[in-house]
């Protein structure tokens, strides 16, 4: 039996890992001609729409979407599904009305105006894109993640190079964004009012609240918990622009983000299997705990050769895939290559706290992670040796940042061996 739970662990993890790898080598192919086509600039304008829009997604589902591969019964999953679709609905509108009023109301630039119109249908999207995944978990439709994957990738990348060979400029970036979280959703939202047709017997006076209530801290907790975290990314977004300039949040967004696409390729793929199999295991009343040390070993050897391959040669290999107006954004992912692997692993694992009720604990430390960053951030307010200088700055962030991630491990490791059932 044990065997078994082996060869399908590891075979849904290659399902997930082989779609998102096709998705995530179009978007490495077409990366080296996008870096080419778009400036610093204009991804300092991706970045931030990418930003605002990931901070009002997360409330639009209030965060239930974690709890749909959790319930015992299917319905009851569902329940928690409609929910978060109808919460999605009347965010998206009202992220709609807002900044309809914004946009006739108050002077912004042609860039921010832009920004505000694509917002609501990025919201909504990208709620729906989040919810779909959750419940193709639940329902080990991996192939569906993986070939959802594979169309946000390729709307996105394929966009972005059209519209860049056309000189949309900025733009170009944002409609790729918008039409891949548009083809990312496709099936899931088509797959949400299939299996709603199957449960319509199932709707009974009074069972949303009692599930709701049932499931309350995935709003009350881990909701705030990501909302600190997204602040976060917001504050450094809006603190680099209005200490720098647009250019430094392009080069620093590019750099992260080439650098967790690891992260996209593996580490997501790996989560969303362990998610369901550690939740399975603790409704059958078994540890997790050996699952746990056992994905953070390999996950421990998969980072190794890419991450300290960037720690010493990031400057040089964005220069030569991306570019030469890269080059500094290689030199970040030197800076904060060791941060990032550790943060790879961390998020392969990070649903443990939430599978075993442990949210609470998991938000004050993400709290003191978050005020570690800010802090390390604004070191260039207070000391003259930091001002006006990102690389030492960032360099104080990311050895903060690591350290920060490596006891996150051992408190995980912690947590999975003393609070999961044997």
């Amino acid at each position: 039996m044990l065997k078994r739970f082996k060869t399908d662990f590891i075979s849904s993890i290659f399902t997930l890992v082989s779609g998102t790898m096709i998705a995530q080598v179009v978007t490495y192919l077409l990366q080296p001609i996008i870096s080419r086509l778009y400036a610093p600039e204009d991804m300092a304008y991706l970045s931030l729409f990418a930003r605002i829009v990931a901070f009002t997604a997360v409330i639009a589902t209030l965060r239930y979407e974690l709890a749909f591969p959790l319930p015992k019964r299917e319905e009851h999953a569902f329940t928690i599904y409609r929910i978060s679709f109808k919460s999605t609905i009347l965010v998206s509108i009202v992220s709609l009305l807002l900044v309809t009023i914004l946009f006739f109301t108050i002077e912004f630039d042609k860039q921010t105006k832009t920004i505000l119109f694509f917002l609501p249908f990025g919201i909504f999207f990208t709620s729906m894109n989040s919810q779909g995944v959750n419940w193709s978990i639940r329902t080990k439709s991996y192939k569906k993640i993986s070939l959802a994957k594979v169309f946000q990738s390729l709307f996105n990348a394929g966009t972005a190079t059209l519209l860049g060979l056309i000189n949309f400029g900025y733009l170009g970036l944002i409609i790729g964004y918008i039409l891949g979280v548009i083809g990312g959703s496709f099936l899931f939202i088509k797959s949400f009012f299939v299996t709603k047709r199957s449960m319509n017997t199932f709707k009974l006076r009074g069972r949303k609240f009692v599930v709701a209530k049932a499931y309350k801290e995935f709003p009350i907790v881990n909701l705030p918990h990501v909302i600190i975290d997204l602040s976060k990314e917001l504050f450094i977004a809006f603190y680099l622009i209005y200490t720098f300039e647009k250019e430094v949040l392009g080069l620093y967004d590019f750099s992260f983000r080439m650098l967790k696409m690891p992260i996209g390729i593996i580490g997501v793929s790996i989560n969303q299997v362990f998610y369901k199999k550690s939740a399975d295991l603790l409704n059958e009343g078994k540890s997790i705990y050996p699952l746990v040390k056992k994905t953070l070993f390999y996950l421990t050897l998969i980072s190794i050769v890419p991450f300290l391959s960037l720690l010493f040669f990031g400057s040089s290999i964005f220069s030569f895939v991306f570019g030469e107006k890269w080059q500094q954004a290689g030199f970040y992912s030197q800076i904060m290559s060791l941060w990032l692997m550790s943060n790879f692993i961390v998020s392969s694992i990070s649903q443990v706290p939430i599978l075993l009720k442990k949210q609470k604990q998991f938000f004050m430390l993400s709290l003191f992670g978050t005020s570690l960053l800010i802090f390390s951030m604004l070191l260039g307010e207070f000391f003259t040796y930091f001002e006006g200088n990102f690389p030492r700055i960032l360099l104080f962030v990311s050895i903060g940042q690591f350290l920060f991630m490596t006891y996150t491990i051992f408190w995980t490791l912690y947590l999975a061996k003393k609070y999961s059932n044997d």
